[in-house]
């Protein structure tokens, strides 16, 4: 008699074994990695604290290179301000000088100190002319005397100095770049007077002698020392 042996069709289970293995490998190779950072000594938590430590610092050096960057440009703000506020008190300080030095010409010319009276230099200048040896001077004339009336009359300027180790004496309208003729004034209260001079090479100048001739007075001299008038 034969037997009839039944058998159950499960096409799905090798494909079952298959996956279970695969995923059987999958967790021995999570599970080795884990192992080996335990082994390494690697806190995945630990890590993640220190990343957000890490993302803090960047945020806290952003903010302060930020705060460098405002105060260095508030520090050039202050800069040209101060630099501004040192002009504008130089300027006014110039214009103090020369309001200082315009009230004592006028104060000498109404209120002569006794023993001045008559013509004298109230001041003079030389400055360089913008070329080698040359000079620009400006004398100023002024008359003191209890009542004032128009004078005149001519100025005799003269360089006191030496050449080449020899003392040397040069008259100022000689020295003037074409030629000039003698100073002269007409003036009641006072006048400016100027002129161009070139020295000769070598010349170190030492003092100038001022003359002054009033016409029907005698001679009035003044000599200024080279250094108190150059500039």
């Amino acid at each position: 008699m034969t037997k009839l042996v039944v058998k159950h069709h499960q096409p799905l289970r090798p494909w079952l074994l298959a996956g279970s293995a695969v995923l059987a490998v999958i967790v021995l190779v999570w599970a080795a990695f884990v192992y080996g950072e335990w082994r390494a000594g690697y806190d995945r938590l630990a890590a993640a604290g220190m990343q957000v430590t890490i993302a803090g610092l960047n945020e806290n050096n952003t903010r302060l290179q930020q705060q460098i960057t405002a105060l260095q440009r508030e520090r050039e703000v202050d800069h040209a301000a101060r630099s501004q506020v040192q002009q504008n008190l130089e300027t006014v300080q110039g214009k103090v000088l020369n309001l200082q030095e315009e009230l004592q010409f006028y104060k000498g010319i109404v209120s002569p100190s006794a023993g001045e009276e008559g013509i004298r230099v109230q001041s003079l200048k030389f400055t360089s002319g913008g070329a080698p040896r040359l000079y620009h001077y400006h004398l100023v004339l002024v008359q003191v005397r209890t009542r004032e009336f128009r004078v005149s009359g001519s100025v005799d300027v003269k360089i006191y100095g030496a050449a080449e180790g020899k003392p040397l004496i040069l008259e100022a309208r000689n020295l003037a770049p074409k030629g000039s003729p003698p100073l002269t004034f007409a003036f009641q209260y006072f006048e400016n007077l100027e002129g161009d001079a070139i020295f000769p090479d070598g010349f170190q100048p030492g003092r100038v002698e001022v003359t002054v001739l009033e016409n029907g007075h005698d001679p009035v001299r003044q000599n200024f020392d080279w250094q108190s008038i150059n500039g």
